[in-house]
């Protein structure tokens, strides 16, 4: 293994600020910081916007260690290493003027489909981030593009492989698919629809390209990609007051529930995440955008909690806690991270729900407004002590809505159940316990109306353990607006040093 190392050469700026000052940096000198962030995201906009799927794209200071006989290069800005030469990238922190701020890329396939996007997650380290792939690379799981298949009969499109899934919809003969992978047990095929992905049988499908359906990799529940799996360290951040913590951000495409492993944790979102590690021990989550759910707890957007981890830093030890909205001063740096990183080298661009919002929301979880939940005929087979919905609580978006609820351990899949105003189940979705998130269209998936309501129901093997309590929400036919600021005018001002 060789380790390469970027001295930044960028940095000239920080020289001419410390020199020109005769001030190192501290408190007395924050400008310098600044400049060295923002010089850092512009030459990862500048260098990295078109960096190639599973790669690394330096960004930043940091050193890479790369597998026996590798041929990458790894030392200037806008260098790309493939992730299959790389076991380890780190980002390096900001201690004094003569350094840069840390900054790199990696596009990570994940569970993302290609025809979904060929990019994958988005992984952006800022300061000082180590990220070590814990995926054997022998085992790693390769996706396919694909090939187009159309069914020879009527067929129905569930959300897991088997006859027992939820139904999410019908192909007509002839309907025109792609077919991205086979179920462990080879006999439905996964494939892409606009919602999202769906299982169709294979019986019943047949190749219209002349493409082999053989030939498709099986998708198992622990099919991993290089780097889909990884070990996280955070550092201090850099030596100046006012600066953000060191970061990984974490971002998805849409359209799917994105599954991760960090240190052990198994997490899934839908939209953008940041990480690190805390001085007392354990990791950070918090959600920018859209949900995430870890140890079975939904994390709403606007809302961080603790994962414990082991002595090592490397495995969990324990549940998850501290559920709970950001503070003031994680706003403050979390608001100056979002509003820099730059649109190019993302999908969209991130920001944070604002203080009213989450106030909100936490009033709606507060007061109860998820309910109780009831016992069903196969009581006792899940723990549904913490079993209940998170979002949405304060309105129903208009368009692809995820839906969020804490999961109930032991149950072997949940079913999401939309209601009309006066109590009609308008339209009910399945997907497996591996999940506690859906996403549905409400704008074209459960009809006309101003008030709905939804619930949840933990399944174990097909019988209702529990049932959670009805949410009801206006349609908000605009969808819910999000900025990144710190709210209205008359907000209580967030802890912010730089741009806000």
């Amino acid at each position: 293994m060789r380790i390469l190392r970027l001295w930044a050469e960028w940095v000239v700026l920080g020289v001419v600020l410390a020199l020109f000052s005769g001030l190192s940096l501290g408190s007395a000198q924050p400008e310098a910081c600044e400049a060295a962030f923002r010089r850092a995201l512009a030459t990862l906009r500048q260098a990295c916007a078109a960096a190639e799927a599973n790669s690394a794209c330096l960004g930043g200071p940091a050193e890479a260690s790369l597998i026996e006989g590798a041929s990458g290069v790894f030392a200037q800005p806008g260098d790309q290493v493939s992730l299959n030469q790389i076991t380890k990238i780190h980002t390096l922190p900001m201690k004094s003027a003569d350094d840069g701020w840390g900054a790199a890329l990696l596009n990570v396939q994940a569970n993302v489909p290609l025809a979904l996007s060929p990019l994958g997650l988005r992984y952006i380290l800022l300061g000082d981030v180590e990220v070590e792939n814990a995926v054997d690379p022998k085992a790693a799981f390769v996706p396919a593009p694909g090939i187009a298949i159309a069914p020879l009969v009527a067929a129905n499109l569930r959300a897991r492989p088997s006859t027992e899934g939820q139904v999410l919809g019908n192909a007509p003969v002839g309907t025109p698919l792609i077919a991205d992978g086979l179920s462990a047990d080879q006999a439905w095929l996964r494939v892409l629809r606009s919602e999202g992905v769906a299982w169709i049988s294979r019986q019943i499908v047949a190749a219209t390209d002349g493409g082999d359906i053989s030939s498709l990799p099986v998708i198992g529940s622990n099919a991993r990609t290089l780097m889909q799996a990884f070990y996280l360290r955070t550092g201090e951040s850099a030596a100046c007051d006012g600066a953000p913590p060191s970061y990984l951000l974490l971002q998805s495409p849409g359209g799917v529930n994105a599954s991760i492993t960090v240190n052990g944790a198994d997490i899934r979102f839908d939209g953008a995440l940041a990480l690190r590690m805390l001085e007392a021990g354990g990791m950070q989550l918090v959600t920018l955008a859209g949900g995430a759910s870890v140890g079975g707890v939904s994390v709403p957007s606007g809302f961080t909690l603790q994962i414990p981890l082991d002595s090592t830093g490397r495995t969990t030890a324990g549940s998850v806690t501290g559920l709970r909205p950001i503070n003031g001063q994680e706003r403050g740096h979390l608001t100056t991270v979002t509003n820099n990183v730059p649109a190019e080298v993302l999908y969209q661009p991130l920001s944070l729900p604002t203080t009213e919002q989450v106030a909100a929301l936490l009033a709606q979880i507060n007061a109860g407004a998820v309910g109780q939940a009831s016992a069903g005929p196969a009581s006792g087979q899940a723990d549904c002590s913490r079993f209940k919905p998170t979002s949405p609580l304060g309105s129903l978006a208009l368009g692809q809505t995820p839906f969020y609820w804490d999961g109930a351990p032991g149950a072997t899949a949940y079913r999401l159940n939309i209601y009309s105003a006066d109590g009609g189940l308008r339209s009910s979705f399945e997907v497996s316990a591996t999940s506690t998130t859906l996403t549905v269209d409400t704008a074209a998936g459960i009809g006309d109306g101003s008030e709905f309501a939804w619930n949840v129901q933990a399944l174990v093997n097909g019988q209702i353990a529990c049932t959670s309590g009805l949410v009801r929400l206006p349609r908000d036919a605009f969808g819910q607006p999000v900025s990144g600021g710190g709210g209205s005018p008359g907000a209580t001002p967030t802890a912010c040093t730089w741009n806000c």
